[in-house]
């Protein structure tokens, strides 16, 4: 069996959706696709649209915000010639029934637990969609809810997989002669609420999926044609590569390359399971494949910048040095408030931390900081990372910019700009 995603970044209307539907039905013959399992993000950028709900539950902008939602979907149904009246009434107006029901009982939740119940609802769309316009095209195929699949544990945003479980459920499904259509990102805790891998977690979805049941091969469908040497719309003279080992994959997504999920690379590793990154509107283009040894090692620089970083500098106010136990404070303050470590500079009597920029948790670490620790920070910073660098590289992209902080290895050099 293969597992297939399609993310949100591609799915962006019916001719995508369209486009998905023939590359699914090639997986077999006639109509009748085999032997794969399809794992579907929400539509584009509908995954901030669910998060702005929350950010409206108290206003009067709650109904609006859900109306153009509402639209949205609506709006694909129709271009993709649905039976929008039958589909409406007994498909999408009980779940936006759900939908509101969850509005209401997720104010007596945490924000995190609040968080997936709603946003959820994203990948349930977009699939009953999909589902719906493949029953239309007579592709059979089977669609479980993801919330029943993937079981994890109770950290909400950031679900824990449990693999023994997740297991039982998948193989009792899977078989080589089915299609099935799930949802990425979202999952299900033993309680029975909604959990969620993650952002862009849906990468992990398929890689878990792909673990369990063995594939042959796990296929990331993008709209560039692979892994690309640096950003298209930000970089001219970008270069494809054809192949990459997991470790060389594993390094370039811990340096903030959105190409493939972090966890993604790992359980495809341990099985040797090749990862394929192609384009949708090239399917017949060879894309890049991820495997355990590659015949050449990629040698061209690759460009990664993060934006929107915040540089820490946290030094002890009696000017002692920054030890075990102050590190073991400092990391444990971060942790509690979910803030990733993207860089980190250590010294005698400091440490400087770099970060992504989110002004709630920034005002809850410098608060838990403060009262030890003496505190400097920038915001509005890059974070610039060059893999295989060259001299020449680095000077055209660091030239005329403030540079806060520099580390360079044998094969990575890393900038913080302002």
């Amino acid at each position: 069996m293969k597992v297939y995603k399609f993310g949100g970044g591609v799915l962006r209307n019916a001719e995508a959706v369209r486009q998905m539907t023939d590359i699914v039905r090639a997986q077999g013959s006639g109509v009748k696709a085999q032997g794969l399992v399809v794992v579907v993000s929400a539509f584009y950028k509908m995954t901030n649209a669910f998060e702005g709900l929350l950010k409206e539950l108290d206003t009067d902008d709650l109904n609006l915000k859900l109306s153009g939602i509402t639209d949205y979907h609506k709006g694909i149904a129709e271009q993709l010639l649905l039976d929008t009246e039958d589909f409406w009434s007994e498909i999408f107006i009980p779940l936006l029934v759900e939908l509101r029901d969850t509005l209401e009982k997720v104010r007596e939740y945490s924000y995190d637990q609040a968080y997936d119940q709603v946003v959820a609802f994203a990948e349930i769309f977009s699939t009953s969609i999909i589902s719906a316009f493949w029953i239309q095209e007579g592709l059979d195929h089977s669609f479980p809810d993801a919330r029943e699949l993937i079981i994890t544990d109770e950290t909400y945003r950031e679900g824990k997989v449990n693999w023994k479980e997740t297991a039982k459920k998948i193989h009792d499904l899977t078989s080589p002669e089915s299609l099935i259509l799930t949802q990425g990102f979202i999952a299900g805790n033993q309680f029975g609420f909604t959990t969620t891998l993650g952002r862009e977690g849906s990468d992990y979805t398929a890689a878990i999926i792909g673990y369990i049941i063995d594939a042959e091969q796990v296929v990331v469908w993008k709209d560039v044609p692979g892994v690309l040497t640096a950003n298209p719309e930000e970089f001219e003279n970008v270069s494809k590569m054809d192949e990459i080992s997991y470790l060389e994959a594993v390094e370039l997504s811990y340096f903030g390359a959105k190409v493939i999920h972090p966890n993604t690379i790992k359980p495809l590793q341990n099985k040797g399971i090749p990862l394929y990154v192609k384009s949708l509107f090239d399917p017949n283009s060879s894309g890049t494949v991820i495997l355990r040894q590659v015949e050449k090692a990629p040698v061209l620089p690759v460009i990664i910048i993060k934006r929107n970083q915040v540089l820490i500098s946290v030094q002890a106010r009696d000017f002692s040095f920054i030890m075990e136990d102050a590190l073991a404070n400092i990391f444990s303050i971060l942790s509690c408030n979910r803030s990733r470590v993207n860089l980190m500079q250590h010294g005698a009597v400091s440490i400087s931390l770099v970060i992504d920029w989110d002004q709630e948790k920034l005002d809850a670490i410098l608060e838990a900081l403060l009262p030890d620790y003496k505190v400097l920070y920038n915001t509005g910073l890059d974070l610039l990372t060059i893999r295989h660098y060259t001299k020449g590289v680095i000077q055209e992209l660091t030239t005329e910019k403030r540079i806060y902080v520099q580390q360079q290895s044998r094969k990575t050099a890393r900038f913080v700009l302002g």
